[in-house]
């Protein structure tokens, strides 16, 4: 049986991360620039599980696991509504998540580079009315062990 590649990406991401984030929060507004700590481990209690912790501007945990194609999450980075997010594959090291919460449908696309050292992330929501919501890109960089 061949592994699920969905899950092999995941796996590539376990580990300690520093995230250097844009984002736009409205079409007229000004770039914010934040730093985002991230920790990214297997969740032992739950088969293709993880957790992910993360520390700057919010501070929070979420238990992620995968059911074929859909990411089920314990939280929002925004609040703590669980939900679910459909994803797909562009290629081995790009994947991409497309969500729903609070009125707001949210594309993201993820992707590996540099033998896992570095993730490269976009956002993009936009309003049920079909408004800008928002927009993050990020520049991550895996911490090696120490």
């Amino acid at each position: 049986m061949r592994p699920n590649p969905i899950s092999d990406w995941f796996h590539r991401t376990v580990g300690m991360w520093r995230s250097e984030r844009t984002y736009i929060f409205s079409p007229d507004g000004k770039p914010q620039l934040f730093t985002t700590m991230m920790d990214i481990f297997h969740d032992d209690e739950v088969p293709q599980g993880y957790v992910i912790k993360w520390e700057g501007r919010t501070t929070g945990e979420m238990r992620v696991s995968l059911d074929g194609n859909v990411l089920r999450r314990s939280r929002d980075y925004f609040g703590n509504g669980a939900h679910d997010s459909e994803v797909s594959m562009l290629d081995d090291d790009t994947i991409v998540l497309r969500t729903e919460y609070d009125n707001v449908k949210y594309f993201e696309e993820i992707r590996l580079a540099s033998h896992d050292n570095y993730r490269l992330r976009r956002t993009f929501g936009t309003k049920a009315d079909g408004s800008f919501a928002l927009y993050g890109a990020y520049c991550e960089f895996r911490i090696p062990n120490q």
